[in-house]
C-alpha cells in the first residue's frame, strides 16, 4: 500500500513541479480521495469520528512533508518539491 508521503510526492511531481507551489489544502486533499476509504475503516475500528482521524492525518501530513527534504515549504502554507528532484 502506498504511503501518505507517496502519494503526496506523487501528486506533487504530476500537478506542480518547474517551481509551482501547491497548497497544503490541495495536497491533503489528493492524499484523502485515494486514503479516505481506509481512513474510514479505521475510525470505524477504533470507535471514533472520521474527524478526527482526519485531523490526525492533517498533522502526519504537515510533519511529514516538514522532515523530508524533497520538499520546500513557501510562504502561505504553499508547498513545492525541491528543485532537481526526480523519482
Amino acid at each position: 500500500m502506498r504511503t501518505i508521503l507517496d502519494i503526496a510526492l506523487d501528486y506533487m511531481l504530476a500537478s506542480y513541479s518547474s517551481g509551482k507551489y501547491a497548497d497544503f489544502t490541495d495536497i491533503f486533499a489528493f492524499v484523502e480521495n485515494e486514503l479516505g476509504s481506509k481512513w474510514r475503516e479505521e475510525a470505524e475500528e477504533k470507535n471514533v469520528s472520521y474527524e478526527t482521524i482526519s485531523e490526525a492525518k492533517i498533522g502526519e501530513l504537515y510533519r511529514l512533508l516538514t522532515v523530508d527534504s524533497r520538499f520546500l515549504k513557501g510562504e502561505s502554507n504553499a508547498w513545492t518539491i525541491r528543485p532537481g528532484y526526480k523519482k
